[in-house]
């Protein structure tokens, strides 16, 4: 690996009696969640999609078909990565382990990069089939990036969402509050029509409780999400009806809404923080509809403890600069660089140390992202292994 510095396989001291043990606790893979993961605010698995480019040759993927899996890695929790590339105010990076050594992974433009790149690649998201013939159809009441999150991923669960919009134009406060000198027309439409290309059926012009009528919405509708955003709303409260119909509590405000017509000239910082916390929480809303319709408990999001840079072996990472370009794009080779900055923290990256410190030969290689299989009827207990893993994937027990 380019990322280690070179070591040989050392010799270990082992038992004098051969079979014989030196401890009774016993190695075991134990994934660690990495802080890049743990602070990101959608929820992206950033680990899992930075190694696959850094990696890209081991894996037998060229730096285009990486890219994909990474792009393709970030759709599972967040549909807009070129626009959070611009906008998020990545906490990822402000907890990156690297930081340790000579600053963090620009974790921020790699995201923009796979995000652009898909883009003009013209790369579609996909979902396993479409709706079926009686599939519970949804609504979701404003096209911000909350409701868009939500509309997106309730049609990857198979159903049938349509979106209403009072704009012209859908996309909230990305469209209508960050000036397009931060976030461009291109990026966004595109964002958005790879959401709207699913089956997502969108209403613009149509005001709630003028175009339609809430009473409408509850009789069309098994749920219906209110995504108003920063525009003002009544509060309206989605309850259990009978035979497991929606029933909406609450009534729209009198006063007609304010529309937004042109796009922002100026910018409101307060926006680009918001961003990425209403791709989640419409993440969330999809989910807590999905299981309220199919009468199951919420899926938790349950992680294991989140690792530091104090219990990772820093040392066996090679120096390697930050990509601090100020050019606005990074190039291909960039890219790949500044992802192998990951250290992979509490994941393994087959760097093979376990089995160089190994003597019993307790590690026997699996396929490309199998990693290793532990023989535990070989192994004496000598916790060499679990000591110098570089990223503490291993614990003993």
């Amino acid at each position: 690996m380019t990322i280690f510095k070179a070591v040989k396989k050392p010799t270990v001291k082992a038992a004098v009696t051969p079979g014989a043990e030196i401890s009774a606790l016993r190695p075991r893979y134990a994934p660690k969640t990495a802080p890049c993961l743990h602070s990101c605010t959608t929820g992206t698995d950033v680990r899992a999609w930075l190694v696959a480019i850094a990696q890209h040759k081991e894996y037998g993927r060229t730096p285009a078909q990486a890219f994909e899996f990474a792009w393709r890695t970030i759709l599972e929790r967040n549909p807009f990565p070129a626009i959070c590339g611009r906008v998020c105010q990545h906490p990822c990076e402000l907890n990156c382990n690297r930081k340790a050594k000579e600053g963090p992974v620009a974790i921020n433009r790699l995201e923009r990069f796979v995000g652009d790149y898909a883009i003009a690649q013209g790369w579609r998201a996909e979902r396993k089939a479409g709706p079926s013939a009686n599939a519970s159809k949804i609504a979701i009441v404003g096209s911000g990036p909350a409701g868009l999150a939500a509309a997106y991923h309730l049609t990857l669960l198979g159903y049938a969402v349509t979106v209403l919009e009072a704009a012209p134009r859908p996309g909230g406060m990305m469209r209508y509050q960050i000036p397009r000198s931060t976030l461009p027309a291109t990026v966004l439409d595109a964002e958005i029509a790879n959401i709207l290309q699913l089956g997502v059926e969108l209403k613009t012009r149509c005001v709630v409780g003028r175009d339609i009528p809430l009473e409408q919405l509850q009789r069309d509708y098994r749920a219906v999400f209110f995504a108003m955003g920063f525009q003002k709303a009544a509060q309206l409260e989605l309850r259990p009806g009978r035979d497991g119909e929606a029933c909406l509590a609450g009534a729209l405000a009198a006063e007609p809404p304010t529309i937004p017509n042109e796009e922002p000239t100026g910018i409101q910082p307060r926006v680009l923080n918001t961003v990425s916390i209403a791709i989640a929480q419409g993440r969330a809303v999809a989910e807590a509809i999905a299981a309220f319709l199919e009468r199951r408990p919420a899926r938790p999001d349950l992680r294991p403890p989140v690792i530091k840079a104090d219990k990772l072996k820093l040392d066996y990472y090679k120096p390697a600069a930050r990509c601090d370009s100020s050019a606005p794009e990074l190039s291909e080779a960039e890219v790949v660089a500044e992802a192998a900055r990951c250290m992979s923290c509490g994941m393994c990256m087959d760097c093979e140390v376990c089995w160089m410190y190994c003597t019993n030969n307790c590690f026997a290689r699996l396929p490309k992202g199998q990693h290793f299989q532990i023989k535990l009827e070989l192994c004496n207990g000598c916790q060499k292994c679990a000591e110098e893993c570089p990223c503490r994937y291993i614990d003993m027990t």
